[in-house]
């Protein structure tokens, strides 16, 4: 994630403040740089959300994308969780973890592995925190959404203009904007609800998936064989 610019560390102690932070290892600095003087430090919900992708099947796809891909989406959601899990736990109140995963992290995608496989080490990252955390402090939600109108695509590696055009016309056509599956994810953690599948077609995969989980990477394979190349 990028610090915007008009993004300012911190305000006086009391007040609330929103920081976009960095999460990749080859990010200046530690994400505490951006939270202030330990005397103010109060954190009340983190979000995890993050997230590039890389197209290609596994043997095909560079070292360097699987990298990008791993080093932003599982190690930049740990590393965040790793610095602010102890502010959190601390909270006088009420805190809150948001790990931002995908359906692709349930179910595994075709051509998709590195993504895939960054997704799935996000929500068993979110299982393992709620395990660990006492008391239930903080609460912890892994979000896992299909497909909806976000910047994801921009920081995606596409090994071919028919795999992007395909993408984009997924994206085009779903109903789903960053603004609603926001306001799912603030529903879920003032439930503090554990998972919170986004899309009917999503929810529906994932439930076939517990169920027979033989017959949907059948219709999953089935499914890819059918896409343009």
């Amino acid at each position: 994630m990028r610090r915007p610019p008009a993004c300012t560390p911190c305000r006086p102690s009391g007040s609330p403040v929103a920081a976009s932070i960095p999460v990749r290892r080859s990010s200046p600095g530690r994400p505490v740089a951006w939270v202030g003087p330990s005397s103010t430090r109060c954190v009340d919900l983190l979000v995890n959300a993050a997230g590039v992708g890389a197209t290609g099947e596994v043997g095909t796809l560079p070292e360097t994308q699987w990298r990008r891909v791993l080093d932003t989406n599982l190690l930049g959601t740990a590393l965040g969780c790793e610095t602010f899990l102890p502010w959190l736990r601390e909270h006088p109140r009420r805190s809150h973890v948001v790990n931002v995963a995908s359906i692709a992290g349930i179910l595994s995608v075709p051509s998709m592995a590195a993504y895939s496989a960054s997704k799935a080490g996000v929500v068993a990252l979110s299982e393992a925190i709620a395990a660990e955390c006492a008391r239930g402090r903080p609460g912890v939600t892994v979000v896992c959404p299909g497909f909806f109108r976000s910047g994801l695509l921009g920081t995606w590696h596409f090994t071919s203009s028919v795999e992007r055009c395909e993408a984009e016309r997924r994206m085009a056509v779903t109903r789903w904007t960053s603004e609603r599956v926001a306001g799912r994810v603030l529903r879920a953690v003032h439930r503090n609800r554990r998972y919170v599948v986004v899309g009917l077609r999503a929810r529906w995969l994932w439930r076939l998936k517990r169920l027979a989980p033989r017959a949907t990477t059948a219709l999953v394979r089935r499914v890819y064989r059918r896409l343009p190349r």
